[in-house]
């Protein structure tokens, strides 16, 4: 009962703060704008790609009448999907390209991020609820709960209130349920607006968790700053020595762990530039057959090889197209040597966020927006994905069309074979495959577990303020 009356008697001196007051609804009002401009970045975006899709298509069955390994070089694109989370955490999304050149012979990376659009993609970068949360929402709990007990002891009701048989650990629970309510009061009126303005309610289930599961670390990450500030406010004698106390935390784990995890990581665990990679790919080439190079050792040999599995002498003998055969083959043994180098880069994006989580052990902060990046979709792992199934789109592709050149490029169609344009037409389409189920790798577990530590311990932590005052 007691508990309760502190709750209410802090309530309505968090009500009469009219500092407090305007700057929740500042909160409240840039949480709104950022949903708002967000999705309609978002949504542009999206008819964006889609009509980019629908000329990447219509300019491939409309190649008109070509060789097929002519095609194979005219090339096609894979567009990145375009994900409703996005407008709560674009995560690297930003950084990241918007679409894959799919080609002949050779694996492209990503181009066209949103980083280069600066005029738009800067100003949604900047204003998203994932800023706000991460930097702006914890000040105003800060703000609102420094006070909150040091205050008291400041003026004399500290005592009073002891003395009238008031528990320490009813007035710390009381005021910090009174802190939780004004998270709460701040955080649903968003969390409602975000439902409805993404079209979350409509959209698929998995969609609906990951806003859930986003959300619900957002929450755990205001209930580490609740803990904190009301337990520092109860350890320190005086309201500005919490306020110092507890910005210096915030400027730590919001603005200096990050900043330095980072630079550690790419300084020890640096990635290749693009011209190393692909001359170390070059340099692995030369090992393996080569589709335009008939004359190369490896080719001569792969030549013979077929000519003695068939027991003819010459190419021309054989019962099908030699050229669309080792075309194909160069392309498979391309792609291992493709996806040999890319793996290696996989190993040092992994070391790197081995780095991070030790950061994590630093900064709730940290753990909170990388675990937040994975659940709405915009971390490496979904971007590995899409790479992932458009390289396999790719060589599938590449197959349809060397297969075409070997079963129909033969005897008299051999010398200028050309395939008709209704076989581009036919040719599969790219279909991103979005993931049914929520998987959590290894490294994101690692994030959340943290983060749920550092909730443990700052709730230890308030245990803590409340047991030494009893002492005291």
């Amino acid at each position: 009962m007691i508990t309760f009356r502190i709750l209410k008697n802090e309530l309505l001196r968090l009500a009469r703060d009219r500092v407090l007051m305007v700057l929740s609804v500042l909160v409240l009002i840039l949480l709104t704008v950022s949903v708002l401009t967000g999705h309609q970045f978002v949504k542009q975006l999206s008819v964006a790609q889609t009509e980019a899709e629908h000329i990447a298509r219509l300019q491939w069955e409309q190649q008109g009448a070509k060789n097929p390994h002519s095609a194979a070089h005219y090339g096609t694109f894979a567009f990145k999907p375009v994900s409703l989370l996005m407008v709560f955490e674009p995560g690297i999304t930003r950084y990241t390209g918007v679409s894959l050149f799919l080609e002949g012979h050779r694996q492209n990376a990503a181009s066209f991020s949103l980083a280069e659009d600066q005029e738009a993609s800067l100003r949604f970068a900047e204003l998203k609820p994932a800023f706000i949360f991460t930097y702006l929402f914890p000040l105003l709990i800060i703000f609102a709960g420094f006070r909150m007990i040091s205050s008291e002891k400041e003026s004399g009701m500290y005592r009073f209130l002891i003395a009238q048989g008031v528990t320490r650990k009813q007035m710390l629970a009381g005021k910090a349920l009174a802190l939780w309510l004004l998270v709460l009061a701040l955080f649903l009126p968003f969390f409602v607006l975000g439902l409805l303005v993404a079209g979350l309610v409509a959209a698929p289930s998995i969609e609906l968790l990951r806003y859930i599961l986003i959300s619900v670390v957002w929450l755990v990450y205001f209930g580490i700053i609740v803990n904190l500030t009301i337990g520092t406010s109860a350890l320190v004698k005086h309201s500005n020595m919490a306020m110092v106390g507890l910005l210096a935390f915030w400027i730590t784990i919001a603005l200096v762990v990050p900043k330095v995890t980072s630079n550690i990581a790419a300084n020890r665990y640096p990635v290749p530039s693009t011209t190393e990679f692909y001359q170390a790919v070059r340099d692995d080439l030369l090992e393996g057959v080569d589709g335009h190079n008939p004359f190369s050792e490896h080719s001569v040999a792969f030549r013979d090889s077929v000519l003695a599995a068939y027991g003819v002498e010459i190419v021309d003998d054989l019962p099908f197209n030699f050229r669309g055969m080792m075309l194909q083959e160069a392309e498979e043994f391309e792609k291992r040597i493709y996806d040999l180098h890319l793996s290696r880069i996989e190993e040092i994006h992994a070391r790197q966020m081995g780095a991070f989580s030790v950061g994590t052990l630093f900064s709730p902060a940290l753990a909170m927006r990388l675990s937040a990046m994975h659940f709405a979709g915009t971390d490496r792992h979904a971007f590995n994905r899409f790479t992932a199934q458009a390289e396999s789109y790719r060589i599938d592709l590449m197959r349809v069309l060397n297969n075409d050149l070997r079963d129909n490029a033969v005897g008299d169609q051999a010398v200028g074979y050309v395939a008709h344009e209704r076989f581009f037409s036919e040719n599969p389409m790219f279909v991103y495959q979005r993931a049914q189920k929520i998987q959590i790798p290894s490294e994101v577990r690692r994030f959340i577990l943290v983060l749920s530590g550092w909730l443990l311990l700052s709730a230890g932590y308030m245990g803590f303020a409340s047991a030494k005052e009893e002492a005291a």
